[in-house]
């Protein structure tokens, strides 16, 4: 059910085109399309199924859960679990056929308990330098004879994950991780483990890094259309999410009246404000107040006074016959105007994924097919 007018629309058809960006930077790689976080704020079943059917190798996400939800949902396609489990959740992934990451020696016997005697594959963590998740290279040879109590379960996989893949300024950062990878399959190998999936490459090491196609790449941000590094390197993208909210009311405030809580802002001359039904509550956060610009009629009009949970307002003085009936953008182009992901994280100082993330399950997401989109 769909009342309030605010809305993600999502564009299946622009997550096409950036997997088929992908698969050009990394030819002969599989693919691991990254799915966590709701498809990054996209829609995790709708963007799933999408994706599985574009000819996405693999889907990974964060959560038991989130893999868990995406099979009931009919994804048949292979699912990596990335976040793995701790205590809990081993007997999820075996009855749902997701492959789990295993980053400590002791899910060893966890996972095997799950598995009761079934043979189970399950790929590998190394902590290659960011130290975060995963096995350090000076535990490898501990978890592998922790792991030779246990015939069924299967190291089909290794992979790690680049701390500073996304910046131009430090690419020695990434070769020492990728030299540590590599030393550890080595390792493996001798040890008579041969994984036949080996990954490294997040969004931004899939586009720059040909040394990091090691076999299958794990594209994120950069599938729904925003390259990490900044806009001026996704001209080749194409953004898949497009906010937007219809005003509820709009008033003339007279000079010297103050908008919103504290009263933060005061009109400097008589002027018209329009109320937005969006606020905090559904991701635009309080950081952009007094900060963030939206598109009106094509125009851009900026966020006065403090965002509220449900509510923000908008000063439309300068941009005549603004109606309640008045499409505003809070994400997306309009016209010849856009107002893009990367310009509302500057605004709020931060960065594109929390974002695209941080927009609420509150605001409906409304997906279109290529075809939809023609017509």
């Amino acid at each position: 059910m769909m009342i309030r007018a605010t809305e993600a629309a999502i564009d299946l058809g622009a997550i096409r085109h950036n997997l088929g960006v992908v698969r050009r930077a990394a030819p002969g790689q599989k693919v691991c399309a990254v799915v966590k976080a709701n498809a990054y704020g996209h829609g995790l079943v709708e963007v799933s199924r999408a994706l599985e059917a574009y000819g996405a190798d693999w889907l990974a996400v964060a959560l038991v859960e989130e893999g868990v939800l995406l099979r009931e949902a009919g994804v048949r396609a292979p699912i990596l679990v990335l976040g793995g489990a701790v205590n809990r959740g081993f007997a999820e992934m075996v009855e749902h056929t997701l492959v789990p990451v295993l980053f400590d020696v002791d899910q060893i016997p966890r996972l095997a308990a799950a598995a009761g005697g079934r043979r189970i594959a399950f790929h590998l963590k190394i902590d290659s330098g960011m130290y975060r998740l995963g096995v350090l290279p000076a535990e490898l040879a501990s978890f592998l004879a922790a792991l030779a109590k246990y015939p069924n379960l299967d190291l089909d996989g290794l992979c790690t994950h680049f701390a500073r893949a996304d910046t131009t300024q430090d690419r020695g950062s990434v070769a020492e991780q990728l030299a540590c990878f590599k030393a550890a399959h080595a390792q493996l190998l001798r040890a008579g483990h041969t994984p036949h999936l080996l990954h490294v490459a997040n969004s931004s090491a899939t586009l720059l890094e040909s040394a990091a196609h090691v076999g299958m790449v794990r594209p994120g941000l950069v599938l729904y259309g925003l390259d990490p590094r900044g806009p001026e390197h996704a001209r080749d993208l194409r953004p898949a999410m497009r906010w937007t909210t219809r005003p509820v009311r709009i008033c003339d405030v007279p000079a010297g009246g103050r908008v919103s809580y504290g009263g933060h802002w005061t009109a400097a001359r008589p002027s018209r404000i329009a109320t937005l039904p969006v606020g905090y509550a559904d991701g635009y956060v309080r950081a952009l107040s007094g900060k963030a610009q939206v598109l009106v009629r094509g125009r851009r009009a900026p966020v006065v006074g403090t965002i509220c949970m449900d509510l923000c307002m908008i000063d439309v003085t300068d941009i005549s016959g603004v109606s309640l009936a008045d499409e505003v953008v809070l994400m997306g182009a309009q016209g010849s105007q856009e107002i893009p992901a990367y310009e509302l994280a500057r605004w709020a100082d931060t960065i594109p994924y929390e974002i695209t993330c941080g927009v609420s399950d509150r605001v409906p997401r409304r997906h279109t097919s290529e075809a939809e989109a023609q017509e």
